[in-house]
């Protein structure tokens, strides 16, 4: 009992490990540049309106059909005000989203990668984001307006058992420990069917 109570608080302590470290392609995803045309396929509608993570490079829809991005992780980049944004739901799968403004975009949840233009003059610095001081829809909800701005916040804060975080909890990881909690006792025995 007590093997597997330890293991569970050392998985415990990797994850707080891993939630206060960056993932190494967030700074170069963010310095990228989006929906320039592609010079290895001239073709119409050919911009560049991907990002491979394992790659770190912009791609076309024709880039990802080769077998070379196969088993890659990609993010599509959509506009947004004339910024790029990023899918919600697919950039929660790589890093912590919390606390980050989403906006709509053709029915789809979506957060910026950089500021979006700002919207009038600053009035109240509690209502907006605490990096840039754009002008949140809500305040009570999220800090911050942008990727870029979380990460400016993770890079400056003072401990690292402090928010924001970045980095997500290891599903891998958590199967463990959640297995060891409902461990069985060998395979079940099925009576044969006749």
């Amino acid at each position: 009992m007590s093997d597997s109570s330890n293991f569970v608080s050392q998985v415990e302590e990797e994850v707080i490990e891993k939630r206060n470290e960056k993932p190494e392609w967030v700074e170069a995803f963010l310095r990228r540049t989006f929906f320039d045309g592609c010079t290895l396929h001239p073709i119409r509608r050919n911009e560049k309106n991907r990002y491979c993570i394992n790659c770190d490079s912009s791609a076309c829809q024709y880039c990802l059909s080769s077998t070379s991005h196969r088993h890659h992780k990609i993010l599509k980049i959509y506009r947004h005000v004339y910024k790029d944004v990023v899918s919600l739901v697919a950039m929660e799968k790589y890093i912590d989203c919390a606390e980050i403004q989403p906006y709509k975009c053709n029915k789809r949840l979506v957060i910026a990668l950089n500021p979006l233009p700002h919207c009038g003059p600053i009035l109240n610095t509690e209502t907006s984001c605490d990096i840039c001081k754009r002008r949140l829809a809500e305040p009570d909800l999220y800090r911050y307006c942008s990727i870029s701005c979380k990460v400016i916040a993770f890079e400056r804060k003072s401990s690292d058992l402090a928010p924001p975080f970045l980095s997500i909890r290891s599903p891998k990881k958590a199967l463990k420990a959640e297995q060891l909690k409902h461990k069985r006792k060998g395979k079940p025995q099925r009576a044969p069917f006749f």
